[in-house]
């Protein structure tokens, strides 16, 4: 029986994996990165931000991986690998629809919120299509010298005698392997490996949030940009294009998320899924996907018509649908075990924090057993990453309930939402000047002030399940706009910009 002995395992080949083991070859440790798939295959989870980038660029740097570079920008990115799909990502763009009923734009633009991220395409975030740069990092950690072991199935979990820890029997390719390793970081996701393996239980009592989904990827869908003109839509207004963007379509309980990719191999590729709050619209097994989907599309005229060409892509071929999309875990890390950021939790794709949260994890992980690795202080280190995560993911709840509960009151769901962008805003401020010396939490999320502003926030907000008089709505405004003071450097709650603000874009 072949036997592998490394310092580091890492489940999961996915973007957050790869990059894992690519950076813990740079700091020295043998790393042995184990999939029970192959690449290249069918991941969501693909929106970059400012921050993500920002946090890329600084782990490209800091650990000498120019191969990094490119992905942090799309022109760089379109440059140095034009075979690897992405699309453009200028900013966060958002659409009230009434069922039943066609889009109304107006001048005002009293339904449409567009925030700019960046200035122009060439510096602009970035759509990741996941087949594509997964495989590609999961390469990157090979040539590194990461052992990578796809197509391998652990059958059993267990730790070892001391110096090695952890025991892995694993079978591939038909035959028995075993791997051992000091320490050991998941980074499976929703499988959750580690956790169940070690009978953690879920947490999911602390979660607000109740959404479930379903998605998948289809081309030929028409522009948004196009029918909003047909539709007398002033698109002129807009900082960027509308389809450049992680575009929203905000429906009763429910979003439509969009994100649209540039490559000559496909038609209009285009990553699309329902969000639907899972209080209000329970999953009903009686009925296929496919209907339900159909049911959703065929409620709001001009949604039906941006799809009515699409088509499927054969990656994955069908629509995917999920039961409840949260999870948490009541334990994060051991004195020789952690999970990364999309395993220890995860909320709602809204706000595109993924990637982001991923990348700011695997930041503070990397650096905590570089400095600490063979050192009593490593387990402080660990609870110190464990007490910032779940910071991170209560405070990613908070900022995602809020707009759910608002869902049906635009206003009031654009007034919540400046939170986050306050937040992700104050974030990139204090990176780009390195105003801290120690890595921030995610989205300022251990920021006593911000956290009390959002409490505050949401103890104030109007119940967008009743009819809100105007009144309430305009002081609800005013009150995001006192509370977020502080962490407001770009201009957010201003009435005359008419929901189209272009001066927020991310600092260089």
């Amino acid at each position: 029986m072949k036997t592998i002995d490394v310092d580091v395992v890492v489940l999961g080949s996915g973007f957050a994996g790869s990059l894992t083991a690519i950076l813990l070859r740079r700091i020295g440790r043998s790393v042995a990165l184990i999939d029970k798939a192959r690449h290249p295959r069918f991941a969501i989870g693909e929106s970059s931000t400012p921050i993500a980038n920002m946090v890329l660029r600084d782990l490209a740097v800091r650990y000498d991986r120019p191969r990094l570079l490119p992905l942090c920008k799309y022109g760089l990115w379109r440059n140095a690998y034009p075979d690897l799909t992405c699309g453009v990502k200028r900013g966060f763009s958002y659409f009230n629809h009434e069922a039943e009923t066609p889009f109304q734009p107006s001048s005002a633009h009293h339904n449409e919120l567009l925030v700019a991220a960046s200035a122009d395409d060439e510096h602009s975030d970035t759509q990741w299509l996941r087949s594509d740069i997964d495989a590609f990092l999961c390469g990157e950690a090979a040539d590194a010298g990461a052992v990578v072991l796809d197509e391998t199935n652990v059958l059993k979990l267990e730790r070892s005698r001391k110096p090695l820890s952890w025991r892995l029997q694993c079978q591939r390719s038909g035959e028995a392997l075993v791997v051992l390793g000091n320490f050991l970081i998941d980074a499976t996701g929703e499988a959750g490996v580690v956790p169940h393996s070690l009978g953690i239980e879920s947490d999911l009592g602390q979660v607000q949030t109740h959404s479930r989904a379903i998605f998948s990827h289809f081309t030929r869908i028409h522009d948004w940009n196009n029918l909003l003109r047909e539709l007398s839509g002033q698109t002129e207004d807009h900082p960027f294009p509308c389809d450049h963007a992680a575009q929203h379509h905000l429906l009763d309980g429910a979003w439509l998320w969009m994100l649209r990719f540039q490559n000559s191999r496909f038609d209009q590729l285009c990553s699309a899924g329902l969000v639907l709050d899972e209080r209000k619209y329970p999953l009903d097994d009686t009925i296929t996907p496919e209907a339900e989907w159909q049911t959703w599309l065929n409620r709001y005229p001009s949604i039906a018509r941006m799809f009515e060409k699409a088509e499927l892509t054969d990656s994955p071929g069908q629509l995917i649908r999920t039961r409840r999309l949260q999870r948490r875990w009541q334990q994060l890390v051991g004195r020789d075990w952690a999970l990364l950021p999309h395993t220890a939790g995860f909320v709602d794709p809204l706000h595109s924090s993924g990637i982001a949260h991923s990348l700011c994890g695997i930041e503070r992980l990397i650096r905590a057993i570089d400095e600490a690795w063979d050192s009593e202080s490593l387990a402080q280190r660990l609870l110190e990453y464990e007490q910032t995560l779940y910071a991170e993911l209560d405070l990613i709840d908070e900022l995602v309930a809020g707009c759910f509960d608002s869902l049906g009151q635009f206003d009031i769901f654009g007034a919540y939402s400046m939170l986050y962008f306050a937040a992700a805003t104050t974030y990139e401020r204090q990176r780009a000047e390195k105003i801290r010396i120690d890595l921030p939490a995610f989205l300022c999320a251990n920021d006593d002030r911000f956290r009390d502003a959002v409490k505050a926030v949401r103890d104030r907000m109007p119940n967008a399940s009743e009819n809100v008089s105007a009144q309430a709505t305009n002081q609800f405004f005013k009150d995001v706009a006192e509370l977020i003071t502080p962490f407001n450097h770009v201009g957010l709650c201003d009435r005359a910009v008419r929901n189209m603000y272009r001066y927020t874009v991310a600092p260089m």
